[in-house]
This record gives C-alpha cells, structure tokens and sequence, in this order.
C-alpha cells in the first residue's frame, strides 16, 4: 500500500514538472548562435542550416526513406551526470536540429524526444530525469522554431543505453536526448 502511494506521488510529481510553462534550462543564456560565432570550431564547415549529405531535391521512395536520410543529421544532446539543464556546448546542437526539422525535408514529420539516462538512480529517479531532459529539449526546440504541436516526449531512463560497459566514458553516452522522427 506505501508503495502504491509512493507511486502516485512521484507520477504527480512528474506530471506537475513535466508541464511547467518556463523557459528551457540552458547552461547560460548565451544563445546557439552567438555560441557559433564566438567559437568558430563548434559551427559546422558550412552553415548549420545547411544538410550536408542530403539532396533536398532528390525524390525518395517512401517516407522512411526520407526519415532515415535526415536523422542521419540529427545530433543527440548530451548531459552531464543528475543534470537536465542543456550544457553550453550542446546548445549549437539544438539550432542545428531546428533548422533540419524545419527544412524543406522535415516539415510536416513529427518529432519523438526521448530522454536517455545511464545505470546510476533507481529506475523512479532516471524516468523522471529522462523526461526533465526531453521536456528541456523540447522547451529549447520550441525558442529556436519548431512548432510545439509536433513534438512529443518520452522518457526511456537506463533502458535504452547505447554502451553496456560500466566506465564513465560508457555512462556519458548514455547520458543523451535522442530525436526519432515519425510520419
């Protein structure tokens, strides 16, 4: 019975959080593109709105494979550990990921943002953690143009880690949001 209300107060707890209307936790407030500016080595070769590799005038057989072109430009957002806010020198990653999702390619495609968290906390803990990174991507994605109505969170804690060592270098993978786009 403790259990079951435990529950119930961490979903309520989830729930509250996951709808705040503020703005995205960034690092700072030095925006993406003063970032590029000042820091040269972290702008793409060419423009960040430009998709290298993808043809925007090239016709693909079927929706999936226009999705499978684009995501291969998508960047995941990496976090430090037990932090949700994006770090200063993930955020070009999330002007970069604007432009793709609202490219001539993307612009009707749904986006899945889905907070990844590695081994460490109870699995309470990295599901709520998982969703704050995914809501504060969201939050971001919004500022920079993409339309709230298109994107959709989800948290999958340590569930889906793309490293199975037990290293840091393994758990800073882990620590990501990941973008999966949808018809």
């Amino acid at each position: 019975m403790r259990m079951k209300w435990m529950m119930m107060l961490l979903s309520l707890g989830v729930m509250i959080t996951g709808c705040s209307q503020k703005a995205p936790e960034l690092e700072s407030a030095t925006t993406a593109s003063t970032i590029a500016q000042t820091n040269p080595e972290l702008k793409a070769d060419t423009d960040i709105a430009r998709m290298e590799g993808v043809d925007e005038s090239a016709k693909y057989a079927s929706v999936d494979e226009r999705i499978a072109a684009i995501s291969k430009e998508v960047e995941p957002i990496y976090f430090a550990t037990d932090q949700y806010r994006i770090p200063e020198n993930e955020i070009y990653k999330i002007d970069k990921n604007a432009q793709i999702f609202n490219g001539e390619l993307a612009h009707d495609l749904s986006v899945r943002i889905e907070g990844n968290c590695d081994e460490w906390g109870t699995d309470e803990y990295n599901y709520a953690l998982g969703l704050k990174r995914a809501k504060s991507a969201k939050d971001a994605l919004s500022v920079a143009g993409v339309e709230e109505g298109r994107m959709s969170l989800v948290s999958y804690g340590e569930s889906k880690p793309v490293c199975m060592e037990h290293n840091e270098a393994c758990w800073r993978r882990n620590r990501r949001v990941d973008f999966t786009l949808l018809p």
